[in-house]
């Protein structure tokens, strides 16, 4: 019996072959949001990336209403998420994707090549350790940006763990920063739980969220949380910065501070934090420091290796509280299709021009743990978050298969 969605998914792939005109397998309301060129120059993108569309492979029913399509192309099985109403597409949409014929050694290849320098590590943990199953620049300082954000959580884990603080003690919304996140607009010192300024500090990348609890938490224990995970060049990461002095000190107004800054040691930055005033926090803050590029990435930022992510990551792994593995797992950081295939998948990404890094901690369907921690810097132009995104996924991807080769979406 013929399956509701076969013919729909035909379409998809007739669509993709110019064998079919948008406005007969589409709905009038999907073409008003999605003008045919704008159609067009997606599905030339896919077959740039990806080659020349094959076949489907496999087509799974999520509603009445809705199913996920896998077609094949020549160098990927690229997953599609169809609307189907009175039996025309209502939606289309690119979910995920599996490169044929992919490696471990040609994903790390790829991010070896990658415009600037980039940095990987793959490993799996097993009961006595750590196994590193692919690695490139693993131990070379890289400017982190958000992921700086995973020692902040690991902090409040061991707080949390150790009595010191419980996830429903109450803070004020005490440090506003810019955004990302969404806490700069709320009211000043709106009352948050430790709990939901973690969650959003994580899952969102909420800046005022972050400084708040950076504030509350204090230097010295920062400081301490960073030398326990083992960081390699601890004095990178000390003082650990706000996101408003990150921002404030790569403003050219502030380049003297700056100078000053970078010349001193770790305790004389702390005391030019303290006491520096307000020049370093939002009302006098200048965001277009952003908007031209990559901007002082070698020298005002979070810096750590692949490697000393994945320390902080096993921590967390061998001992981190189960309300801590539940907020890293709220944002997966690929796409959902990629990311459901696996038992546990928690992530921490960073980006701004010129940087971008993705960290990992994965357990398999057949519960095998894997840490991944990329980055990728480069101080001349902004990096293709998109396809580093696309990297990690068949990097992930590649991981499951290793251990249930049959596994499909």
């Amino acid at each position: 019996m013929q399956n509701t969605f076969d013919k729909p998914a035909l379409d998809v792939l007739a669509l993709l072959q110019s064998t079919a005109e948008p406005a007969s397998i589409f709905t009038p309301s999907f073409l008003t949001a999605v003008p045919p060129d704008q159609l067009a120059a997606v599905i030339s993108g896919l077959r740039d990336q990806f080659g020349a569309p094959l076949a489907i492979d496999a087509i799974q029913p999520m509603d009445v209403r809705s199913a996920k399509v896998d077609v094949r192309f020549d160098k990927a099985v690229v997953t599609f998420t169809i609307g189907v109403l009175d039996g025309k597409l209502s939606g289309l949409f690119v979910t995920g994707s599996r490169t044929q014929g992919d490696t471990l050694e040609q994903v790390t290849t790829d991010i070896a090549a990658l415009p600037g320098r980039s940095g990987l590590i793959v490993q799996r943990l097993t009961g006595k350790g750590s196994e590193t199953i692919a690695s490139h620049n693993a131990d070379q300082r890289f400017a982190i940006a958000s992921v700086f954000k995973l020692y902040v959580l690991t902090e409040i884990d061991r707080a949390v763990r150790a009595g010191e603080r419980t996830w429903s003690d109450v803070l004020p919304l005490a440090q506003k920063s810019h955004p990302s996140g969404i806490t700069q607009d709320w009211p000043d010192n709106a009352p948050m739980t430790l709990q939901t300024l973690a969650t959003l500090m994580i899952s969102i990348s909420d800046n005022s969220a972050t400084d708040t609890l950076i504030a509350a938490i204090g230097q010295e224990k920062l400081e301490a949380i960073i030398r326990a995970s083992g960081h390699a060049r601890p004095s990178d990461m000390i003082p650990l910065l706000s996101t408003q002095a990150v921002t404030g000190l790569k403003m050219p107004a502030n380049a003297a501070l700056r100078d000053r800054f970078l010349a001193a040691d770790d305790a004389g930055q702390t005391r030019i934090l303290a006491d520096v005033g307000d020049a370093l926090t939002l009302p006098r803050l200048d965001l277009s420091v952003y908007t031209a590029g990559p901007n002082q990435i070698d020298t005002v930022e979070w810096f750590a290796s692949p490697q000393d992510i994945a320390r902080l990551l096993a921590m967390l792994e061998d001992d981190g509280d189960p309300a801590t593995r539940a907020i890293l797992k709220i944002n997966p950081g690929i796409a959902p299709v990629n990311a459901a295939r696996w038992a546990y998948l928690g992530y921490k990404g960073g980006s701004e021009p010129g940087i971008m890094a993705m960290s990992f901690l994965a357990r398999s369907r057949q519960n095998d743990r894997y840490i991944v921690s990329a980055v990728v810097n480069n101080p001349a132009a902004d990096i293709d978050q998109p396809g580093f995104i696309q990297l990690m996924a068949r990097l992930l991807d590649l991981l499951t298969a290793r251990d249930a080769p049959s596994t499909r979406p």
